[in-house]
């Protein structure tokens, strides 16, 4: 049991700085995309960009990966990830 733990604790540290690194390279592929474009789908991008932006500065990188690919998705767009 507590090699689990210790498993589940040093997965989580790797993680953690992984997911970081990657969430402003997502938002900025989804508001490259959109542009100053104004249709609903890029409104509703930009829209969920923008959170995806303050969770990442909150800390809640995972949060922030599944926004971003929330916004990628609401335009059809293909992210890149590292």
């Amino acid at each position: 049991m507590r090699i689990l733990v210790l498993t589940l604790a040093i997965l989580a540290l790797v993680a953690g700085p992984a997911l970081a690194s990657q969430c402003p390279s997502l938002i900025k592929q989804v508001n490259d995309a959109v542009g100053t474009k104004t249709d609903a789908a890029s409104t509703k991008a930009k829209s969920l960009a923008a959170e995806a932006q303050k969770l990442h500065a909150d800390g809640k990188h995972a949060d922030s990966v599944a926004k971003a690919e929330e916004a990628a998705k609401s335009i059809n767009l293909a992210l890149k990830k590292k």
